[in-house]
């Protein structure tokens, strides 16, 4: 009997490199293809030709008036029978709102999907505090971020042992520091301890080194579902006061 190939060993590049293309696009905005080609690292010609795959299904279209990329309303059939567990983002907008009113600075709710934290709900639109217009379906790396930060301290033991496999089979995926957060005890635990993360100069966001960022978890039957964070501006104030004044409100 043969031996059983590895998860890794038939994966379809092309497959997996079309996904990852159609999430820059939603991520960034009508990006590109030398947008999308940073974002994604590959060659010039692999991304054209992935656009050009790309638009011939008809789940992208190039602007009339320019050469920037956008969905088409096709991408909805791609989530046609999924059905969300809970409608949390509904019921947090409004706090999200509040919250924004008072502390002025945008906040944003977001939980895991995959290897990073998508944005859920949130306020950068109705806050003058922000370099960017970040919307729902906007992700970050989880080892990157002060959300993933915090959702990684408190879901559920099962969840962590499942994302830590999940690193180890695409390592090539993990920041320098990343087995640090994954496999440091003691990381995890002062998160816990404090009852927030934090991340200074936030690097994958749309203005690198410009923002940091204070975390909290979203809490369903003891363990994180979902994460609560506010975004400020680096220069504002050093991460130290940013806790002193808003961890609390959070």
């Amino acid at each position: 009997m043969g031996k059983k190939p590895k998860d890794e060993e038939v994966l379809i590049r092309s497959v997996s490199r079309a996904f990852q293309i159609l999430q820059v696009i939603n991520r960034r905005g009508n990006p590109t293809i030398m947008e999308i080609k940073e974002d994604v690292g590959l060659p010039y010609p692999t991304v054209y030709r992935m656009i050009v795959t790309l638009a011939h299904e008809g789940l992208i279209e190039c602007e009339p008036a320019r050469k920037r990329y956008r969905p088409t309303e096709l991408v909805w059939s791609l989530v046609a029978g999924y059905q969300p567990q809970d409608n949390v983002a509904m019921t947090a907008q409004p706090i999200l709102n509040r919250l924004t009113s008072e502390l002025l600075w945008p906040v944003a709710l977001s939980a895991r999907v995959g290897s990073r934290m998508m944005v859920k709900a949130t306020t950068h639109a109705m806050s003058t505090q922000t370099f960017v217009n970040y919307y729902p379906g906007y992700t970050l790396p989880l080892t990157d971020c002060a959300s993933g930060h915090a959702y990684f301290a408190f879901c559920s033991e099962e969840e962590r042992d499942l994302i830590r496999r999940s690193f180890e089979q695409s390592a090539a995926g993990i920041a320098d520091w990343g087995p640090v957060m994954l496999n440091n005890p003691h990381f995890l635990d002062r998160i816990r301890a404090d009852g927030f993360s934090t991340y200074a100069r936030n690097v994958h966001n749309e203005t690198p080194g410009k923002t940091s960022s204070i975390s909290v978890p979203v809490l369903f039957s003891g363990a994180a579902r979902n994460c609560l964070t506010l975004i400020f501006f680096e220069r504002a104030m050093p991460i130290s006061d940013a806790v002193a004044r808003y961890a609390g409100p959070l």
